[in-house]
Formats: structure tokens, C-alpha cells, sequence
């Protein structure tokens, strides 16, 4: 049973990764004046700011940290 509450909390991380990746790709497409056909762009500059951030994040929250290393990985 422990290992269906880790994957709960890690699909939860990772939607929570998905959402804030989201709103930062948003808000940077308004900075940058709505441009049409920018979406792609907007969206790999919010993941690699979001994935820098991340391990900080996570070293501060010991529960988000003990639930992501006990993910199994994929073979």
C-alpha cells in the first residue's frame, strides 16, 4: 500500500510541475506582448526555469523529497 500513496504524491508532483510550467510559459507570452507561434518557445524556457528551481525546492520540503526518491524508475 505505501507504494500507491507514493505514486499518488508523485503523479501530484508531477501535475503540480505541469501547472506551474504552465503559468509561467502564460505569463511569459503576455510579457513578451502575446505573440502568435511562440507557444513552444514560451513553454521550454518555463520548463528549464521550473526544473532549475526544482531540486532547491525540494531539498527545502523533506515529505516532496522522500516522495520523489521513492518513485521506482522506468526500465
Amino acid at each position: 500500500m505505501p507504494m500507491v500513496v507514493n505514486m499518488r504524491l508523485a503523479n501530484n508532483v508531477i501535475a503540480g510541475r505541469d501547472q506551474r510550467i504552465a503559468d509561467l510559459a502564460y505569463r511569459m507570452w503576455e510579457e513578451d506582448g502575446r505573440p502568435e507561434g511562440r507557444a513552444e518557445q514560451h513553454w521550454l524556457r518555463a520548463v528549464v526555469l521550473v526544473d532549475e528551481l526544482a531540486p532547491k525546492a525540494a531539498a527545502k520540503k523533506p515529505v516532496l523529497k522522500a516522495a520523489v526518491a521513492k518513485t521506482p524508475k522506468k526500465k
